[in-house]
């Protein structure tokens, strides 16, 4: 597939260097993985430019296909996609030998007991179980993606990290987009997390009390990666979550 449309990314601080190097990385990667051909951006040029900045070069879709707007539901098609994700970056493991489950341990503060609480209440739900883990593109959510059609095509892969839950990536497209992070919508989203793995993953058990302690580890990866900053409107909502995790994480 030609890539008639291109985008250029200029980093303009050390953050977003960053991010445009994970970006190269995951593209580069994903580019050879046939089954998600049409639907990642291709990397076409990366560099420096005259200023001493890291920049990129992606292609995005040919300039004949037509995008529809901003998909709001979580469709078969969103459910296929991260399948095949996963599919190209997976290994089964351990809890304690997830790479996401040691990256939220170094990184809890450690002035917060609450935060401490909820990770040891993840250990300790899935002390036996041993799970698939997978790529996630890390910021999977309506503003990142457009329908061609049947097909998705997934833009902004600076976030994406591997050994990641596969409810990561589900949970947050069902959660992100909404102002207003109740108990009965976190439920909800968890059931629709639950029915992805079920289909996609079915040789492994997907339990309520597995789907919850999974569902612990999305609300502190994000809480962990805005740098648990009370004044940030997701932190505070998702760690308002945390302190009601009895009414949702064992039963949903």
């Amino acid at each position: 597939m030609s890539f008639d449309l291109r985008l250029v990314k200029t980093a303009t601080d050390a953050e977003t260097a960053r991010r445009l190097a994970r970006e190269a990385l995951w593209l580069r990667s994903l580019g050879r993985v046939r089954s998600l051909e049409g639907q990642l951006p291709r990397l076409i040029e990366e560099g420096t430019d005259a200023a001493g900045r890291p920049y990129l070069v992606i292609g995005i879709r040919p300039e004949g296909d037509r995008a529809a707007g901003e998909i709001r539901a979580f469709t078969d098609e969103h459910a296929r996609f991260l399948a095949t994700l996963g599919k190209a970056r997976f290994r089964a493991a351990d809890f304690e030998h997830f790479g996401k489950c040691q990256w939220i341990q170094r990184s809890l503060p450690p002035d917060e007991p609450i935060l401490q609480e909820a990770y040891y209440d993840c250990e300790k739900a899935l002390l036996y179980w041993n799970g698939p883990y997978v790529l996630s593109q890390g910021d999977f959510a309506p503003w990142n993606i457009r329908a061609f059609g049947s097909q998705l095509f997934v833009f902004d892969w600076g976030s994406a990290h591997g050994d990641a839950s596969p409810l990561d990536d589900v949970l947050h497209y069902l959660m992100i987009q909404r102002r207003l992070k109740t108990v009965p919508l976190l439920r909800r989203a968890m059931g629709r997390a639950r029915e992805f793995a079920l289909a996609a993953y079915p040789q492994w058990s997907w339990r309520p009390p597995v789907i919850g302690a999974l569902t612990l580890v999305y609300l502190l990866g994000v809480i962990v990666h805005r740098e648990a900053k009370r004044s940030d409107a997701v932190v505070d909502a998702y760690w308002k979550l945390l302190e009601k995790r009895p009414a949702w994480m064992k039963e949903n």
